[in-house]
């Protein structure tokens, strides 16, 4: 079991996203079986938000991935709530990430900040869970840089861009954008792309 740690935005208590060996099916609730652009898996996010203001802007961000969609609670992966646990019931299959609420429980986030949000809420999708960190940080040996290219590559892997998506917004060919997608999961040494948004979003390699 591998285990990530980020300090949340805004906050320096830790989270550690630890990946679950037995991750949501493509015909599980919640998860399109017909596969998104390049046969990504689309996630329905769910909202159960009492700041409406919040709300609206994640909704408006899930309108611009193509690897998630808007559906009801009860139909989602992941549901993104502001309520503490056991103010609200959902479906069993669903995971339910809190935005700062109930902080010595899992799924919790401190931040507010959307992209984060539904960067954690993907992972969670994926078949991660975030836990809060009691240990002190490892020793660790320092991952490789990343290019110039590989970091505006990277920030479009976190706001889960496809291939088409990254050699769109750059300019550049999809083969171009697979090899720097590529090189980039070799570098952090990932097994694939949630597992390399986990680790950049832990060694904060790229501007949220």
């Amino acid at each position: 079991m591998s285990c990530f740690e980020r300090e949340a935005l805004g906050s320096a208590t830790l989270v550690a996203m630890h990946w679950n060996p037995t991750p949501p099916s493509a015909s599980s609730p919640g998860i399109d079986s017909a596969h998104a652009v390049l046969g990504r898996p689309q996630y329905g996010i769910g909202f159960d938000l009492t700041d409406v203001a919040l709300e609206q802007v994640l909704r408006n961000a899930v309108l611009r991935r193509p690897d998630l969609a808007e559906t009801g609670a009860d139909d989602a992966a992941v549901v993104i709530s502001d309520r503490p646990a056991g103010e609200a019931d959902f479906a069993p299959h669903v995971r339910v990430l809190r935005v700062g609420a109930d902080p010595q429980a899992r799924n919790v986030l401190d931040t507010l900040h959307p992209g984060l949000i539904l960067a954690a809420a993907t992972l969670l999708a994926a078949g991660y869970a975030l836990d809060r960190d009691r240990t002190p940080p490892r020793d660790q040996a320092p991952l490789p840089s990343l290019s110039a290219r590989e970091r505006q590559v990277a920030e479009l892997l976190v706001d889960g861009a496809s291939n088409k998506v990254v050699a769109r917004a750059l300019d550049i060919s999809v083969h171009t954008a697979k090899f720097h997608v590529t090189a980039i999961l070799e570098k952090l040494g990932a097994r694939n792309r949630a597992d390399a948004v986990a680790i950049i979003l832990r060694e904060g390699l790229v501007a949220i």
